[in-house]
């Protein structure tokens, strides 16, 4: 069941001048997250079957947490979440095995997350091991995009931790967005609003939203028109790169759209049920990549199942690539793609070898075909 708060804010001065920071939060399984946020938070923003988002404020700053439950058999929220943050908050609990870390580490590398906090949590069930991993993480991480981040311990028991990582959350700064470019944000969720009209929320990646602007749902390519925009719970003429906002569209179902599709500009985005990607596979990878396997296929917010068609390394076909190596892969599937050519592809297989993480490797996108 999806929630929506719907608190409208009086104040125009909170909405409009207040730093606004979306903060994916990862971690294992048993990492203590969904507690983490729960202390942090102040206010529900939105709850689906598939995440949540919760919000807190500090002075001039609104940081949103938006969490997901980590499974390898359904990662398309994980990475969805990821692709749209600004930062990220990497739960890593003090009885971690550190090789269980891997998967993770690589999937933010690949997502491009360069900012962030790492909390050690429960640090009251395994105090001897806090130095350690305070020691030990900055070299795991040292080749990362997420290398010198602030390490701070936490412990919902005790409390230890919390305002301090509250305060390291909101000195984060917003990723770099195009405030210039033609209009594009991937959708997090639909919301049915009233009869016949259905809101969409999500973080705009790129460019500006008018009211009354025609806007075009991809992949599927229908025009809408926005009705109306609201940041913060206020009710806007527009809204720009960077901002949180409820669209409001009407002849909109809310069954229509799905997390993970795209509202952009008319022209800024092609489509295809067929994807050439310049890919790479991770060294980390220990399986094969294979044609005819079928695996997961992410673009952006979008994550699709794929089949793997063709492999082309150093100008020939070949049946599968391995750690390391590099090749033309083209992938197909039923629903089509909104994309970029250039834009950031990653390659995931739950059903790799159990010995292997199940991050294939990245890439970019080469073009697409209907």
């Amino acid at each position: 069941m999806l929630k929506l708060n719907i608190t409208f804010i009086k104040s125009n001065h909170f909405a409009l001048s207040m730093k606004s920071l979306q903060v994916c939060v990862i971690g294992p399984k048993e990492s203590g997250k969904t507690t983490i946020v729960k202390m942090l938070q102040q206010k529900l923003e939105i709850e689906t079957e598939d995440y949540t988002c919760h919000s807190f404020k500090i002075g001039d700053a609104l940081v949103y947490l938006a969490d997901a439950p980590y499974d390898s058999m359904k990662i398309k929220p994980t990475l969805a979440l990821m692709a749209e943050a600004d930062a990220c908050l990497f739960c890593v609990p003090a009885t971690i095995d550190l090789p269980k870390l891997g998967e993770l580490i690589l999937l933010i590398n690949y997502m491009k997350l360069e900012s962030g906090v790492i909390a050690i949590t429960k640090t009251d069930s395994a105090p001897e091991n806090v130095d350690r991993l305070k020691a030990v993480l900055p070299k795991i991480l040292a080749e990362t995009s997420l290398k010198n981040v602030e390490i701070i311990g936490t412990s919902s028991l005790t409390e230890e931790g919390f305002n301090e990582l509250k305060t390291a959350l909101t000195q984060l700064s917003p990723k770099l967005r195009d405030a210039n470019g033609k209009f594009k944000m991937g959708i997090e969720a639909p919301v049915e609003a009233k009869s016949g009209f259905t809101s969409i929320v999500g973080v705009i990646d790129r460019g500006t939203v008018k009211k009354y602007d025609k806007t075009f749902m991809m992949p599927w390519t229908k025009e809408f028109i926005v009705q109306e925009i609201k940041v913060e719970g206020l009710v806007v003429e527009k809204a720009a790169a960077g901002q949180r906002v409820d669209i409001l569209y009407k002849g909109l179902n809310k069954w229509d759209v799905q997390q993970g599709d795209v509202v952009a500009a008319e022209g800024s985005l092609e489509k295809g049920k067929t994807i050439i990607a310049d890919f790479e596979v991770s060294k980390f990878f220990k399986d094969e990549l294979r044609q005819d396997s079928e695996v997961l296929f992410n673009i952006g917010m979008q994550t699709l199942p794929v089949t793997v068609t063709k492999i082309v390394k150093d100008g020939a076909e070949v049946q599968s690539i391995t750690t390391g190596q590099k090749a033309h892969v083209t992938v197909e599937t039923k629903v089509a793609f909104a994309f970029e050519k250039g834009q950031h592809c990653i390659i995931y297989n739950p059903e790799a070898h159990w010995k292997s993480i199940k991050v294939v490797g990245a890439g970019k996108i080469h073009e697409g075909k209907a």
